[in-house]
């Protein structure tokens, strides 16, 4: 399966992976943490991500027809790369397990009180599994076209957003001490280390002129208008912030009524649900990957399923809502990325790719 896909493919995947997480409980939880001052623990979040992001694409220039998989092998053997893909599994499931809780949750507060984990799934997971069972190339090409609707759908949001009030301005953005912004950063990075799938498919990507320039151009756009979005909620909500969970529906529901059009909440719910089945298509396909560098070969479908039937596992037994989500991830997630940040800076200051490794490859693969 011929799964290439183009540089702007890519940044279109790295761009919806980072709004995703970041649209319904996370200022909230911000706020609850450091204050006003969760904009700079955001805005720290931000900038690590994009060094990840940076030392990413620098290793996809350095070993441009290499993947993650021969990398690792390359670095510490066979099996300890299966180890860490096994890591990268479940990293990705637990990413998904919240994306799902989120949806239920903001579901139910602003479409249908009554709708269920197990409806959700119902929707979610087949929609999901049948892209991701087309090839990686066809979901970079479904994000990429829907990309452009949702970002315009975003930008409306903002629009219709009321900023006005002149009791509810934003407070100092010091407000916290700096410990208690460090803390907030710990957290909350679940809701961050959106590119970390990049590395799973770095082979996947053409090698082209100016990519990380293309690529992080569109990056800066996208943490540009989330930031004023995260502006607008702190400036509205301040002291009340815990109160309101669905930031994207929150910031709009002063003006839920244009002239004759009637209720406008529907644009945030399908920017959302737009943005999150993306998402959700995403990380199934890296799950795929994933499954068949650990097991081996195997059918796509096969992989698909047991991503599936451990999904729903995970979410009717163990993360069957929100809070118990939130509560477990900012308990132990702070513990796993320093991990993750040393296999990437490793396999950063690992040496390129000399002639006699290229020929032992190439007749290797012969």
């Amino acid at each position: 399966m011929n799964d290439q896909i183009t540089v702007k493919q890519a940044g279109s995947l790295c761009a919806i992976s980072m709004l995703a997480l970041k649209l319904v409980t996370l200022p909230s939880i911000l706020y609850q943490q450091a204050k006003t001052s969760g904009l700079i623990s955001a805005f720290c979040l931000f900038l690590i991500d994009f060094f990840g992001l940076f030392l990413i694409l620098k290793l996809k220039q350095k070993f441009p027809n290499m993947s993650l998989y021969e990398l690792l092998c390359k670095a510490i053997g066979k099996i300890f790369a299966k180890a860490i893909y096994i890591i990268l599994y479940f990293f990705l499931l637990l990413k998904l397990i919240f994306i799902i809780n989120e949806a239920v949750s903001y579901t139910q507060s602003i479409v249908d009180e009554e709708f269920t984990n197990i409806m959700f799934l119902m929707c979610f997971l087949p929609v999901i599994s049948a892209v991701a069972h087309s090839g990686l190339k066809s979901t970079a090409r479904t994000c990429e076209v829907g990309f452009i609707f949702v970002i315009f759908g975003f930008i409306v949001c903002l629009f219709l957003s009321e900023t006005t009030t002149s009791f509810m301005k934003l407070s100092s953005i010091f407000e916290s001490s700096p410990l208690k912004i460090l803390s907030s950063s710990f957290s909350t990075s679940i809701w961050f280390f959106d590119f970390l799938f990049l590395l799973i498919i770095m082979d996947k990507i053409k090698v082209e002129k100016n990519l990380i320039k293309r690529i992080f151009n569109l990056i800066i756009f996208v943490f540009i208008i989330l930031f004023i979005f995260y502006i607008i909620y702190f400036r509205l909500f301040r002291n009340t912030a815990f109160l309101h969970k669905n930031a994207i529906a929150d910031v709009t529901q002063y003006n839920r009524n244009i002239g004759n059009v009637g209720n406008i909440d529907i644009i945030s719910i399908l920017v959302y649900l737009f943005i999150i089945y993306f998402q959700g298509a995403i990380y199934m396909s890296c799950l795929r990957i994933c499954f068949e560098k650990i097991i081996g070969e195997i059918n796509p479908t096969w992989a698909i399923i047991f991503a599936d039937i451990i999904l729903v596992i995970l979410q009717y037994f163990i993360f069957y809502n929100l809070e118990i989500t939130i509560n477990f991830y900012m308990a132990y997630f702070k513990f796993v990325w320093p991990f993750l940040w040393l296999m990437l800076l490793l396999l950063f200051f690992m040496k390129g790719e000399n002639k006699n490794d290229r020929k032992n490859k190439s007749h290797i693969k012969s």
